[in-house]
């Protein structure tokens, strides 16, 4: 059986993520291919009708969702990531517009 690690300990261990949304292919975005390189990305699969889970790494799965952590993840690949709590998840910082007068 595959090890589980508690979303609550990854938080405590790496830091808030930030979820980040794909609008591009992910070798295009800057800020995520980085991430992965420092292996910092959590993939949470949503299924429906079941609970929410994780695995470390970028993994490229139809409807997943991916956080970005500000600390290296611990290397257990084959570990599912259990308790997603939504709540931990650091707010995106929205730059205002500026308006030229």
């Amino acid at each position: 059986m595959d090890k589980r690690l508690r979303f609550g300990d990854l938080v405590r261990q790496s830091g808030r993520p930030q979820a980040i949304t794909l609008w591009t292919k992910p070798q295009e975005n800057k800020v995520l291919t980085r991430a992965i390189k420092e292996h910092r990305v959590l993939t949470v699969i949503q299924e429906p009708g079941k609970r929410d889970y994780g695995a470390i790494g970028f993994q490229a799965t139809p409807g997943a969702s991916f956080f970005i952590f500000p600390k290296r993840l611990p290397s257990e690949s084959k570990a599912r990531v259990v308790g997603i709590n939504y709540q931990l998840i650091e707010e995106a910082v929205v730059p205002k517009a500026r308006h030229n007068k």
